[in-house]
């Protein structure tokens, strides 16, 4: 290979084998390094390396050094530590991506962190009853739809559900659905589009990884008033397990041996009360829904509707329809 003597690629390719070889446990000798670039056609004297090193942490590239005999350096890996990883790579092995696109997203976080720490860690990922999901766009679909957003454009897509034959059923006669896009929300191990029309009041959902042929169209966004100062993170602690609706001010009482779960769900800036008897009680802004009713009903009596009257007799309507149907 011809030596290649050009500043600006040496400080590349000496960064990226720091990068990817080292870690505060890993270091490279002076001569290791020389060895390393040699191989990538790169020559570099023992004079030079150490200003080749400085001018890295110039611009925001920490190389570290130390003696032990003779100089060793090792990259800090600045962008995540092992635990962010960690979590990251649980979030998505649990979505519905495939396999393959599971496998070299995590193998790409992974490799921000060295050789090493990846070795120690890769084997460790387990794919716990990880459901089968045929849809291999759905980086796509996001990727469509964060940019439709940025740039306020409509969005366009092809819809569908599979049959017991596991084949796609397009809705709508195959016809696109178009949407001004609002917010992409994670719910459930699902991403959605959180959507409107022009024509209709409120707004629509849909699952993203039941989209084909995401489109970003040249149609700008139509401006409604009521979404100009739309907070997305606002939305997602008032809907329910994103099912749609009225928005209500409900309050319950509860077990206190819920109320890490009541936190998990609606979060820990509600208010919460002890009452009489050691019962805690709460005021929630959530979307009534049989959503919401149901996870009263699963709590087997530990949970119950104070008020207002309207949403608990619709409450004992939805019991009483639930009883005479079994």
């Amino acid at each position: 290979m011809a030596k290649n003597t050009d500043s600006s690629i040496k400080l590349l390719v000496l960064y990226d084998i720091l990068l990817k070889s080292t870690d505060e446990e890993h270091a490279l000798s002076t001569n290791e390094i020389i060895e390393e670039l040699k191989k990538r056609g790169i020559s570099v004297s023992r004079k030079v390396l150490p200003s080749d090193i400085d001018l890295l942490n110039k611009y925001g590239y920490e190389i570290c050094s130390y003696v032990k005999k003779s100089r060793y350096y090792y990259a800090v890996h600045q962008l995540f530590d092992t635990a962010e990883i960690t979590m990251l790579t649980d979030v998505i092995k649990a979505s519905k991506l495939t396999e393959t696109r599971k496998e070299t997203i995590i193998n790409k976080l992974y490799s921000t962190i060295g050789i090493y720490k990846n070795a120690d860690n890769t084997d460790n990922i387990i794919f716990l009853d990880s459901k089968k999901h045929g849809n291999s766009s759905i980086i796509y679909n996001i990727d469509a739809i964060e940019t439709a957003i940025k740039q306020k454009k409509k969005v366009s897509f092809l819809y569908y559900h599979l049959d017991e034959n596991k084949k796609k059923v397009y809705h709508r006669d195959k016809k696109r659905y178009v949407f001004n896009p609002l917010s992409l929300i994670w719910s459930k191990d699902n991403y959605y589009l959180l959507c409107y029309d022009d024509r209709h009041d409120g707004t629509s959902r849909y699952r993203i990884d039941k989209m084909e042929d995401v489109t970003v169209e040249a149609e700008p966004i139509l401006e409604k008033e009521e979404f100009n100062n739309f907070d997305s993170e606002t939305y997602r602690k008032q809907i329910f397990s994103m099912f749609g609706g009225e928005l209500e001010e409900v309050t319950i009482q509860f077990d206190k041996e819920l109320l890490s779960d009541i936190y998990d769900k609606f979060g820990t800036d509600i208010e919460i009360q002890r009452k009489y008897g050691g019962a805690l009680e709460t005021t929630l802004s959530v979307q009534v829904s049989k959503t919401f009713f149901l996870w009263i009903v699963g709590t087997l009596g530990k949970v119950k509707i104070i008020e207002p009257n309207n949403v608990n007799e619709r409450f004992d309507s939805f019991v009483k329809e639930i009883t005479d149907n079994y």
